[in-house]
């Protein structure tokens, strides 16, 4: 368990207030000290001794790394952690995997006597057009705080703030009733405190100005004593993920580790490197495909930005492809570093209706019946071969990959010998029945056992749970497979060269100075004395 639950006699504080609701349970790496260091070396020697002096001497000076929760110090301390639980649909928890992720930052936060606050973002309550927040139950932390209770077998206070109704600016100050939580937490009555929807804090965002963000660091930093980023999914520079680190101790927790470390396997491929990117919207999505493509031996698109592709290349139309999206595939990927390393998909599914036609199609075939007997009768979904494509032609809805394109030569080729496969990509619309293509792209990469396999986060992992279960959890403990619990922040990091350009990881970074300090501050296992110790060495 993540806590010790409390005594069957002792009744949280806050269970005696009226009314009470709030309990759920079961740049530089350089310091200025190494600059001088290197200075000195360089007055004494000449000038190729000097760059030799130069290399030496910088090549000495520690690089600046995570500060990481391992190295806190937490025994009686209150942790705030930041989690990604952003998988809540509706008032529903649609996928544990996320939660299940942060576990074992919890438990080492409890193990060495820390007090755990939690808080995540659930939805996107804030509306652009009203400049308001909509504090909604279906976008509640509800869902999420029941399970990870049943999960741990452990009660969690939940409290609960009064949203500013008049402005619509959502949840303006953390009321002081939550220091009743937080003295139950200190005297174990409850195992941890999970705050609101971090969206529905007014200054959460910075949609109302600096202020209300200063405000809400402020207020949030005087819960606790530690701060713990475990958010590797919440990438976006928000309150409590940039500016909560300026005012706390703060640290990465074990999954932040984890996924950069995973990252940084990423972007340093075992070549070949096959990457599989799908999405709705090529101006969204073309800064990470040149990102990708410049690091990737063959890229494969899916989705809409595929059709996108197919227009711009054979001077097409299908429906749902805008005009604007068309130049720019033009002008983006029918450049020669990018389409020398697109794997054509040949065969498509064409559809009359963006919904189909309401059956689940079978080899890209639409399953109704239709008039046999009339020659010119098609069915409303259809297999559509590249080869057939004609120039100024327009066609229906593009709705999945078939099948059969990954029978193709030249896709089991870039599949079969690749090293290093990345997909952050659904093929098809799934929600309307369109899910061959997904399960075809699956399939194909789970026959290659000697390739690194990573999936990214949100959609790709809940068709790939949802379409392939068997595959999904054999891939659960299969060294060779990693599941990014933020395919979001993936893209952003891969577009960026890596997690060390975002604001969320600066702000957990630590310099040279800093990490000697730490690093004479830990004290090993006595047992690691002994030869026939196995507990192992710790990571850097």
């Amino acid at each position: 368990t993540v806590s010790t639950p409390p005594h069957p006699r002792a009744r949280p504080h806050s269970s005696r207030l009226r009314g009470c609701g709030h309990c759920s349970g079961a740049s530089s790496n350089v310091s200025s000290r190494d600059a001088r260091r290197v200075q000195r070396a360089l007055g004494s020697v000449g000038a190729r001794a000097r760059r030799r002096a130069t290399k030496q001497s910088m090549a000495e000076i520690p690089a600046r790394r995570l500060r990481r929760v391992q190295d806190a110090d937490l025994d009686g301390k209150v942790v705030l952690v930041r989690v990604d639980h952003n998988c809540v649909r509706n008032g529903t928890l649609t996928d544990a995997f996320r939660v299940d992720a942060t576990i074992a930052t919890l438990y080492n936060i409890v193990e060495r006597g820390g007090r755990p606050i939690l808080m995540t973002h659930v939805g996107r309550p804030y509306d652009k057009k009203t400049n308001t927040i909509q504090v909604d139950d279906d976008e509640s932390v509800a869902a999420a705080v029941r399970y990870l209770s049943s999960k741990l077998g452990v009660t969690f206070a939940c409290p609960t703030f009064a949203a500013d109704k008049g402005t619509g600016q959502g949840i303006v100050d953390i009321d002081t009733s939550v220091n009743w939580l937080i003295s139950d937490l200190k005297q174990r009555r409850v195992g941890g405190v999970y705050l609101p929807n971090a969206r529905w804090f007014k200054g959460e965002e910075g949609f109302f100005g600096a202020e209300s963000q200063q405000r809400l660091a402020q207020q949030l930093a005087g819960l606790a004593d530690v701060f713990v980023n475990d958010a590797f999914g919440s990438w976006q520079s928000h309150t409590s993920t940039v500016e909560v680190p300026k005012l706390l101790p703060s640290y990465a927790g074990l999954l932040m580790q984890k996924e950069i470390k995973a990252l940084k396997c990423l972007l340093q491929p075992k070549r070949p490197f096959l990457a599989v990117v799908a999405g709705a919207k090529l101006d969204t999505k073309i800064g990470t495909i040149k990102a990708i493509a410049s690091k990737c031996d063959a890229l494969m698109l899916g989705g809409s930005l595929y059709n996108t592709y197919l227009c711009a290349k054979f001077d097409v139309m299908i429906e749902g492809v805008s005009d604007e999206d068309i130049a720019l595939a033009k002008k983006e990927l029918l450049c020669p570093e990018i389409e020398q390393k697109l794997v054509p998909l040949m065969t498509v599914v064409e559809s009359d209706s963006i919904d189909g036609c309401g059956c689940v199609p079978r080899d890209g075939v639409c399953g109704t019946d239709t008039d046999v007997s009339n020659p010119h009768t098609t069915p409303p979904t259809k297999l559509l071969h590249l080869r057939d494509l004609k120039k100024g032609q327009k066609y229906g809805y593009v709705l999945d990959v078939a099948p059969v394109s990954f029978a193709d030569v030249r896709v089991k080729q870039a599949v079969s010998s690749a090293n290093t496969i990345f997909v952050n990509a659904v093929m098809g619309l799934t929600s309307s029945g369109f899910h061959e293509g997904t399960e075809a792209l699956d399939s194909a990469i789970s026959h290659n056992k000697s390739a690194y396999k990573f999936f990214g986060g949100g959609d790709t992992l809940a068709e790939f749970k949802s379409l392939s279960p068997g595959l999904y959890m054999s891939a659960l403990e299969d060294p060779k497979f990693y599941l990014f619990t933020g395919g979001g922040t993936v893209l952003k990091a891969v577009e960026m060269d890596g997690a060390e350009g975002l604001a969320t990881v600066q702000a957990l970074m630590e310099d040279g100075d800093e990490r000697e300090a730490n690093r004479t501050g830990r004290a090993e296992p006595k047992c690691m004395a002994l030869s026939s110790c196995d507990c192992g060495v710790p990571e850097e």
